[in-house]
């Protein structure tokens, strides 16, 4: 699989459509950790409630994440055995390590904004 075998047929796509797809891994991502954290939340209610190994903040914060990352190498592996059937593999791919990227800022951010989170909330606590 190579992106340059592709190339013909890459440049006649426009930034749109590559664009797009972007967006669509990132909305994918988006509900993934949505959909994630409502059933968390339920297997904590139903498992123990906040004696659940789920209710740890922790546990549910590493679990919501792994749950909601899709791999890059498993999008290869399925995209190279189509075998060109949905189109070029190389092109194919492009959008993919576009949306694994994202995943990982988009991640990225949010376990910054729960490091913020629990730092003011400890200088609160010890204040």
């Amino acid at each position: 699989m190579q992106v340059s075998k592709s190339r013909p047929l890459l440049l006649t796509f426009t930034p749109q459509v590559f664009i797009e797809a972007i967006w669509m891994g990132i909305l994918v991502h988006l509900t993934l950790l949505g959909f994630n954290t409502i059933a968390l939340k339920s297997m904590s209610a139903a498992f123990g409630g906040t004696e659940s190994i789920f209710a740890k903040k922790e546990n549910f914060r590493a679990l919501l994440i792994v749950c909601s990352q899709k791999a890059l190498l498993i999008v290869v592996a399925v995209v190279e055995q189509l075998s060109g059937t949905l189109g070029e593999s190389g092109l194919l791919v492009l959008p993919c390590v576009a949306a694994h990227i994202n995943q990982v800022i988009i991640d990225s951010l949010l376990v910054n904004f729960w490091l913020q989170k629990d730092q003011s909330y400890d200088k609160n606590f010890e204040a």
